[in-house]
């Protein structure tokens, strides 16, 4: 049965940005040799990262492993047993171009996978990766009821049971990683702990660095880098003004579908419907991107504004890493 992606199209706020950034490892360290650019050679690329938003594998699978061994510590003082989780299998590379799938900005990509959306199953990333194994199954299956609530309450927190309908619109109550168990303690020591982006005082900065990406799609110089793409869509029949809101387009559709309450699962006969108008749809974006230079030019016009935006704050974004390098030692 499918699964959605976990992943979505390009969004506001941090994560628009990391992805912008990054899109991969490395990076940050200029244009290419052949001249052309990359998300890579962002300008922002050497602070995200600096600051915490690095998106190599093993950087990755590092903080896992530091994760599971405090966990395990905190398992132990509660007076469990707990083994460590090995998670590095799990951690894949999204952007390809290394013989197992097409580099994710090429035709061949968009032709097969379109922009893995409803393909999301199908990319072979997926196909291997290491299925999931409990290391501490045998250990919990051998206590009792009561013995088991105790371990997951230790290692998750006391869950709360309310009698009460949930109310949809409600606005969510703020995570507290003291309620979340021994994981929560883990996941703020190692995610959280060193995180700069709620310190009150870089708020207003990463505030600004979050809406950067989204401001900069109506600066005049990133619509006129899209203009001569629309127009070639325009010519394939299809009306959006840039790469993204045609992106964009495949996931709302998804989002549209609704979820059997049983299964949990989407209709595949609709998304399959989707897959056909997901691989048009990215095809001809990838063709318009590069008969255009869209891509290209969408980039340079990106890279400039974010060196004004390194140049107008410099020394707040230094400041910012630098607090950031402390609290992660």
């Amino acid at each position: 049965m499918r699964t959605t992606p976990v992943v979505t199209a390009i969004t506001s706020g941090a994560v628009a940005l990391a992805l912008l950034s990054g899109c991969g490892a490395g990076g940050g360290e200029g244009p290419s040799d052949d001249a052309t650019l990359t998300y890579r050679d962002s300008p922002l690329t050497k602070y995200w990262e600096a600051m915490g938003g690095s998106q190599d594998e093993s950087a990755a699978d590092a903080q896992a492993a530091r994760s599971e061994e405090i966990v395990a510590a905190c398992m132990q003082d509660e007076g469990f047993e707990y083994t460590p989780q090995d998670t590095s299998g799990m951690n894949r590379s999204l952007e390809g171009g290394d013989g197992d799938m097409p580099a994710w900005d090429t035709l061949e990509f968009a032709q097969q996978y379109g922009y893995g959306a409803t393909t999301w199953e199908d990319l072979p990333v997926n196909e291997g990766a290491d299925e999931y194994v409990d290391a501490n199954a045998d250990y919990v299956a051998s206590m009792s009821e009561s013995e088991q609530e105790a371990f997951y309450a230790a290692l998750y927190g006391a869950q709360v049971v309310s009698e009460e309908p949930i109310d949809a619109e409600a606005e969510l109550p703020e995570y507290d990683w003291t309620t979340g168990g021994c994981q929560g303690k883990a996941q703020h020591e190692v995610y959280e702990g060193s995180q700069i982006w709620d310190d009150p005082e870089f708020k207003d900065l990463a505030d600004e660095m979050s809406t950067l990406y989204t401001d900069s799609q109506t600066d005049e110089r990133m619509v006129e880098a899209h203009a001569e793409w629309a127009k070639c869509m325009a010519d394939e029949g299809y009306d959006f003004a840039n790469p993204q809101e045609a992106q964009q387009s495949i996931f709302d559709l998804m989002e549209a579908i609704p979820y059997d309450e049983e299964t949990g699962m989407q209709d595949e006969a609709a998304l399959d419907e989707i897959t056909e108008q997901e691989l048009a749809t990215a095809t001809a974006d990838r063709i318009c991107q590069d008969s255009t230079r869209a891509g290209q030019a969408a980039l340079e016009a990106q890279f400039a504004i974010e060196q004004e935006f390194i140049d107008a704050n410099k020394e707040r974004l230094d400041a910012m890493v630098e607090k950031a390098a402390q609290a992660s030692e």
